[in-house]
């Protein structure tokens, strides 16, 4: 059994990503395809905390443009020893999405790519062939959130 729609998150932090997609349909579709798929700042929003908050009402605006969203799964950053600000500004891209989730009753995962069924090099190849890609604006941030909608809607 596939779960409907899925939304698949990645963060970055100039740049989040996302994906929706329709787990129902015969092959999966990327609903968002042709249509925005990354979250890109204001210029005046530089601080870590207006970013947060600013991200966290896209959700809000993501989630009541496509109101049956089933579940949503965060490809989350893998930590290493050189981890940088960049790592911390991307989890708190996470956590403002967790607590979205976890405030609206939304089932939330989050996975790292062996729990993906990928790795790095080969993410937007899985992407493109599980799934598909975006006509615009495709990049490996873009296929992890692609990889992530597409386990969520065949892990139910």
């Amino acid at each position: 059994m596939y779960l409907l729609i899925v939304l698949g998150f990645r963060s970055d932090p100039t740049t989040p990503r996302y994906a929706i997609v329709n787990g129902a349909a015969a092959p999966f579709v990327l609903l968002n395809a042709d249509a925005e798929s990354r979250l890109r700042f204001p210029a005046d929003c530089s601080e870590e905390a207006a970013k947060v908050t600013w991200l966290y009402r896209e959700f809000e605006r993501i989630f009541h443009t496509h109101p049956n969203i089933d579940r949503v799964v965060i490809k989350k950053g893998e930590f290493t020893q050189g981890d940088n600000n960049a790592k911390r500004v991307a989890s708190y891209q996470e956590a403002a999405l967790l607590l979205y989730c976890g405030l609206h009753n939304k089932p939330v995962v989050t996975k790292i790519y062996t729990s993906l069924g990928t790795r790095s090099a080969q993410v937007r190849d899985h992407a493109i062939a599980r799934v598909g890609q975006t006509t615009r604006y495709w990049d490996s941030k873009m296929a992890d959130a692609v990889i992530a909608a597409w386990w969520g809607a065949t892990n139910p």
